[in-house]
């Protein structure tokens, strides 16, 4: 399906028309191409960031993570951890758990299957190279993917991570609404989606937004924690509550 018809689509269902489908699809689909996008790990929510490092955010979020005790999953481009390989060292030493979103932000879905297997297995291999850690789970940019380019994560030696909640702080707003936000949308053994910095689309460039990320990041570890969930790494709460995958292919 092409892209502006999957959007209309989606448009057409509504939320519960999507929820229905997802779950009937998932019934046969998640448990042979499924996505990690919840976990079974009851008192523990998992707070991601994608698109980092970055010299400017990088050093006051883990400041503020390292102040709280609160560890996360860092869903990094390859560009960047190459710019900026003692940032991404600096991640690993504060007991972050390291991730792959791609060798930049391009939609692999773009490319045919072994191109996406080549550009997956060389990121990978980039960061495990820098930080002499193992890099286990991906998350595609945009959250775009077809069966051929999650084949090809599989390939790689990934397992593909989405996510259930979505804090949308590529939206400029107060700070405060964008925390409510993520913590309301957050389930136990949920995966929150938010940004270290936004990586600009090719398409539509790059939005702006004015709040402080690493005080964004303070107030969603207070608000996990408000609810009676622990932050902690994706990996952690796979091994602890096991994995949660849907069918997730969008363009």
């Amino acid at each position: 399906m092409t892209g502006p018809r999957y959007w209309m689509l989606r448009s057409r269902l509504g939320p519960r028309g999507r929820r229905l489908v997802r779950r009937a699809v998932d019934v046969v689909l998640a448990p042979l191409v499924g996505s990690i996008h919840a976990t079974g790990a009851a008192t523990r929510a998992a707070i991601t960031f994608d698109d980092g490092p970055d010299s400017e955010v990088t050093p006051r979020l883990l400041d503020a993570l390292d102040a709280l005790d609160a560890r996360c999953t860092f869903f990094v481009l390859a560009t960047q951890a190459r710019a900026h390989p003692e940032l991404l060292l600096a991640v690993r030493d504060a007991g972050h758990e390291i991730a792959l979103h791609g060798d930049d932000h391009r939609r692999l879905t773009e490319l045919d299957h072994r191109s996406a297997v080549r550009v997956l297995r060389g990121a990978r291999h980039e960061l495990e190279q820098i930080t002499g850690v193992r890099v286990r789970y991906y998350r595609p940019p945009y959250g775009a993917q077809t069966l051929s380019s999650y084949l090809a994560a599989r390939r790689a030696g990934l397992r593909v991570a989405v996510w259930n909640a979505d804090a949308a702080d590529w939206r400029d707003r107060p700070v405060g609404q964008v925390v409510a936000d993520g913590v309301d949308a957050l389930t136990a053994g949920g995966i929150l989606l938010l940004h270290e910095r936004l990586e600009p689309d090719p398409r539509n460039g790059a939005p702006t937004t004015s709040f402080d990320r690493s005080d964004l990041a303070r107030q969603v570890v207070e608000g996990v924690r408000a609810r009676g969930w622990e932050p902690g790494t994706l990996h952690e709460l796979v091994m602890q509550g096991g994995a949660r995958r849907t069918a997730w292919f969008r363009p």
